[in-house]
């Protein structure tokens, strides 16, 4: 048991999102326990399993830690009814997550947590257009939120709406100009709106922050066979061909003759 308990408690401290590996330990190790030795961990022990059993669809496991929560803490608790109401979220019970988390704004409505739930529920309503509305006047406030920002870039990507999705990722490069997921996310959008140049420019920006990026690579060629002057970029296509499949012998060598030949005829075509 104690082994079990601190392995949530180092998921938890390092906010691992490891929903699987959570409930199997609370299957294995804890459900049948008595868990009054652990003191106040055992209601953050119950919140994190509770989490985890919604983002992996068990919801009598949700149901059974929101209720011992629910007998310790009154209703008035604003961390309880956040959880009561991302449990109706997961019954498909959007009105009363709504209705608590309209009462929740009232109280406090920069809330920055239930704002987001707000968001995530509109999603699941498939309400994109409010979905969008409500996080961009959620970013008016809290402009520093990246995951914010990714999933504004998202939802307009879901849009097709790739200038402001393109707008989004600027703010994500600014915020952390050496995440090499966000140059690559650049890159892919500066793409699909016919900018190779720009999109070679940050697929290779990629690759100077992170060499294993395959999908930078890939497309470093798929650029440069849209980009009619060919003299310069017909040779450093193939030192990134040769890259690649150095990766694929790395990483995955059974592939290498497959790739190989698929290369050879994109240098060829």
């Amino acid at each position: 048991m104690q082994s079990a308990v601190e392995k949530l408690r180092k998921y938890r401290d390092e906010n691992y999102r490891l929903h699987d590996e959570v409930i199997e330990l609370w299957e294995n190790s804890l459900s049948k326990r008595n868990l009054s030795s652990l003191g106040d961990e055992k209601w953050l022990i119950l919140e994190q399993v509770f989490k985890s059993a919604l983002h992996c669809s068990q919801e009598s496991i949700a149901s059974d830690c929101l209720e011992q929560l629910r007998k310790q803490f009154k209703s008035t608790s604003h961390r309880l009814s956040t959880l009561q109401a991302m449990y109706y979220e997961s019954i498909d019970e959007y009105n009363k997550a709504e209705e608590i988390y309209s009462i929740l704004l009232q109280n406090n409505e920069t809330d920055p947590i239930i704002q987001k739930r707000k968001i995530c529920l509109l999603k699941e309503q498939n309400k994109i257009h409010e979905a969008i509305s409500e996080l961009n006047s959620y970013l008016e406030i809290y402009q520093v939120d990246q995951e914010a920002w990714s999933e504004l870039c998202d939802l307009y990507l879901s849009e097709h709406d790739y200038a402001k999705a393109a707008y989004c990722t600027e703010e994500l490069i600014l915020l952390n100009p050496h995440n090499h997921l966000n140059h690559e996310r650049y890159a892919s959008i500066c793409y699909s709106q016919g900018d190779y140049e720009k999109a070679r420019i940050y697929y290779f920006s990629t690759i100077k922050f992170n060499p294993n990026n395959i999908r930078a690579l890939y497309g470093i060629l798929l650029t440069s066979a849209n980009i009619k002057s060919r003299t310069t970029i017909e040779n450093n296509n193939k030192i990134i061909m040769e890259q690649i499949l150095q990766k694929y012998k790395e990483i995955i060598p059974e592939l290498l003759p497959f790739v190989d030949k698929v290369l050879q005829n994109f240098l060829s075509s």
